[in-house]
């Protein structure tokens, strides 16, 4: 349904510019730096020509098919945009401008003769009010067009995000690339007075590219629809919420960003539970729990083995656990003695070893192998490995060599750095290779709760 909007063959750019720090000038800007391979099609009614490319006075008369237009005008004559798009049979338009029903009933009444008119061509409306859209694979980047960080993992990835703000997106894809996501597609979606969440939702269910879906909202529209797609999608593919908005004062701030309408939250919280969906309370929390999913197996159970080299860090993980009904089961003592054995042989300190297991400062240049020995041992007897650790989390080699344990063990190991001061960027490497990596071990402990959550409902049980 939605393949043409996220992988138009052409685009039309209403209100191009030859100013790039206007709207119109700036996404087509992006298109033409990004290296769009489809048609562009610049359409301003005052200039022969923008940017090197021939324009267009209006959308009709562009030769050929157009596949998704962006409008980039003033609110008040946005409809007369729509209808020309409606003439047109354009598949989609994005309408970035605000103005319109978050500000009163006026607006409400303007969106709604917009959505009447573009249905007469067929036309879908994404917006009004938002950034548009994020395709790496289309090479369309309208929502940090302007930012070159964007570029720089120029393959896609397994992550969708609908962000009912363009700051969201902003956020979501910034700070997720910097912790080593990589994205399928992004879709700023605004007041969604057409297509709304549930459509996107239904659409990232079937994209072979995305695993994991997330989220930011303000307002549930369709909500029986969402939640009963929920239903179905939440046993095949993770979905993360954001779901803002739950206080009086959020509220009102919600009614006048996005128009949109509070649902108690009691209600919210109860529903989202039964069909599935993981709920995060913060940007944190979400791009935190799409980091865990980029573990290379689900946790088979709740078991959790904890392995430190200081014992403070063991203490607050262990807590973590218990309060999120995770388990820190005692060893058996044949695990205890063969860690005990192994690190004799190393002539290392003898740690604890009931679990967690705690190294003590283990000799720096025997760490690597008492590291993979422990996980090797541990993995036998929990489903999941909580590492809080002094070692850097840049040595690529250990970072391998991890992988291949936990790949052939089944199980994940989620990684914490004892200080993340100063290693926000080494992160990634970890996460990347399928080891998800957090700067606080109770951060990560909540992001095992998710994943068992997952698996526990999931019919893709490792």
């Amino acid at each position: 349904m939605l393949d043409f909007l996220f992988n138009p063959l052409s685009v039309a750019v209403i209100g191009a510019s030859n100013d790039a720090q206007k709207s119109g000038g700036r996404f087509l800007k992006s298109l033409i730096d990004h290296r769009f391979s489809g048609r562009i099609y610049p359409v301003n009614p005052k200039s022969s020509e923008v940017m090197g490319l021939k324009s267009y006075q209006s959308v009709q008369d562009i030769p050929g098919e157009v596949d998704l237009a962006i409008s980039t005008i003033p609110a008040q004559i946005t409809l007369e945009a729509v209808s020309d798009c409606a003439e047109k049979r354009v598949k989609f338009v994005i309408i970035h401008s605000a103005g319109f029903g978050e500000l009163d009933a006026e607006g409400k009444a303007l969106e709604a003769r917009m959505v009447e008119t573009a249905r007469q061509g067929g036309t879908k409306i994404v917006g009004p009010n938002c950034m548009g859209l994020y395709s790496p694979d289309a090479k369309i980047n309208m929502i940090l067009p302007h930012l070159t960080a964007v570029d720089s993992p120029p393959e896609n990835g397994a992550v969708a995000f609908i962000g009912q703000s363009g700051w969201s997106a902003e956020s979501m894809i910034i700070e997720g690339l910097q912790r080593g996501l990589r994205f399928s597609k992004v879709a700023s979606i605004g007041n969604q007075i057409d297509l709304t969440a549930a459509d996107y939702l239904e659409y990232f269910a079937e994209d072979p590219q995305t695993k994991v879906i997330t989220a930011y909202l303000e307002g549930i529209k369709e909500g029986r629809r969402l939640l009963s797609l929920a239903r179905q999608v939440s046993k095949k593919k993770p979905i993360i919420i954001w779901k803002s908005g739950k206080t009086a004062a959020g509220a009102r701030a919600a009614a006048s960003h996005t128009g949109s309408l509070a649902v108690p939250d009691s209600i919210l919280q109860a529903a989202f539970r039964q069909t599935g969906i993981i709920r995060a309370d913060s940007i944190y929390e979400m791009i935190d729990f799409a980091v865990a999913f980029n573990a290379t197996h689900l946790p088979p159970g709740r078991r959790v083995g904890i392995l430190v080299e200081a014992g403070g860090g063991a203490v607050t993980a262990a807590d973590a656990c218990e309060d999120l009904d995770l388990e820190v089961p005692s060893f058996s003592g044949q695990a205890q003695e063969e860690i005990r054995q192994f690190m004799r042989q190393v002539k290392a300190p003898i740690p604890s070893t009931r679990n967690p297991v705690d190294l003590v400062w283990p000799p720096y240049g025997e760490f690597a192998q008492i590291i993979k020995r422990c996980i090797d041992i541990m993995s036998r007897e929990c489903d999941v490995i909580l590492w809080i650790t002094y070692y850097p989390l840049d040595d690529e080699n250990i970072a391998s060599a991890l992988a291949q344990i936990v790949a052939e063990a089944k199980i994940p190991l989620l990684a914490v750095p004892a200080y993340a001061v100063g290693q926000d960027n080494t992160l990634s490497i970890y996460t990347r290779k399928g080891m998800p990596a957090f700067s606080r071990p109770e951060r990560a402990v909540k992001a095992i709760a998710a994943l068992e959550r997952f698996a526990s409902l999931s019919s893709l049980k490792s």
